[in-house]
């Protein structure tokens, strides 16, 4: 700036216009410097690799977003709620039984469930999920993939400590929200580690395009792509089209999760659909010797699996070493047939109907971090 300030005073003795055009010229190329530079850096931005320490060595790329494939009542249905979610206010919350990882800020939007984060931060919500989370996510290590990640709870929690935190939804409603507090947490240390998308998981057979269904209202949790939900209200409930995808796409194409799954935690939670997508699993995953991590609900309660499903969800267990129910009892799941299987769950479906399944070699992981 010195320099530019003694050339002008010098030239107005001298040739003015010759001193303008080179004041002009030195602001028009420092303007192109800037804004090549600009671009430069946004690009690298978007370009640029994560890596992360991580037992394989494994690289992270940025991911990419998922196509939501809405129609116009899902695209309706999220932009009155994203809309409105400036005008709820948020708040800090904090778990008190989790205080080292679970403190994180959430919109006052509880998606019609009253004084839910009232209820879950005392320990009043699923605490058992939250155990297992716990127990199965080695911090700073394990990648975990959340879905249906409702309004992000779950997300957040293991987002906190996790290496990679991965949420997916597919109600619109319940995507807004999530998505809202997944932004209210970005400055925290953990905070660009967590990422949701919209959309929904689904068998080769249901991609690309299937109908989704509320259970309730939109938004409440009980929404699924099966043909009953909880809360079903007929002719009545509220519907929309969402984009499917194979899981396997969704690593490979979108959130660059690549083999072998050594540390990898897959919490599935969709509503009794589950009973077609498990199955699903076995032809993507029975040739890999290193298996993620399965955290599975079922919920007899909205609609058994058909004896065929059954069938199909023990042959994939039968790829596991180790298949408990709840996470407290150990199933004999190489001696299993799907009727047995079916009569255990049935059986369960008011205590706790989550499956855990993992390998020889996370037991001595987990031994080895306790």
């Amino acid at each position: 700036m010195a320099m530019a300030s003694t050339r002008t005073s010098e030239g107005r003795g001298g040739n003015t216009k010759g001193c303008s055009s080179k004041r002009k010229y030195i602001i028009f190329t420092t303007s192109i410097v800037i804004l090549l530079h600009f671009l430069f850096y946004n690009a690298q931005e978007i370009q640029l690799p994560v890596t992360v320490t991580a037992p394989d060595e494994a690289t992270l790329l940025l991911p990419m977003k998922i196509p939501s494939g809405w129609d116009d009542q899902g695209i309706k249905l999220y932009t009155d709620r994203h809309n409105a979610l400036p005008n709820w206010g948020h708040r800090e919350i904090t778990f008190w039984h989790y205080q080292q990882y679970g403190q994180f800020w959430v919109s006052n939007d509880e998606c019609n469930n009253k004084q839910f984060w009232e209820i879950a931060t005392r320990g009043g919500w699923e605490r058992g999920t939250f155990n297992i989370f716990q127990k199965y996510t080695v911090p700073n290590e394990t990648i975990v993939v959340d879905f249906g990640t409702w309004i992000g709870p779950t997300l957040l929690f293991h987002g906190s400590f996790s290496r990679r935190s991965f949420g997916i939804e597919a109600d619109p409603v319940a995507y807004a929200v999530a998505e809202y507090n997944v932004e209210l947490n970005q400055n925290k240390t953990w905070g660009k580690q967590v990422s949701v998308d919209h959309g929904c998981v689904a068998t080769p057979e249901d991609v690309p395009l299937i109908k989704m269904k509320a259970g309730g209202k939109p938004g409440m949790s009980m929404s699924g792509i099966g043909e009953h939900v909880a809360r079903d209200r007929g002719p009545n409930a509220v519907t929309w089209f969402v984009a499917c995808y194979t899981l396997s796409d969704i690593f490979e194409n979108y959130w660059f999760i690549k083999k072998p799954y050594k540390d990898i935690l897959i919490k599935i939670d969709i509503e009794s659909y589950e009973c077609k997508l498990v199955p699903s699993f076995y032809d993507w995953l029975k040739n890999e010797t290193y298996l993620p991590k399965m955290f599975i609900s079922f919920h007899p309660q909205i609609a058994g699996c058909t004896d065929e499903e059954y069938e199909g969800i023990v042959t994939f267990f039968q790829l596991y070493d180790h298949v408990r129910f709840g996470d407290k009892h150990e199933y004999d799941v190489q001696n299993a047939t799907g009727e047995d299987f079916k009569t255990t769950i049935s059986s369960r479906h008011d205590i706790d109907n989550s499956v855990v399944a993992y390998q020889a070699h996370h037991a001595e992981q987990l031994t080895a971090t306790k």
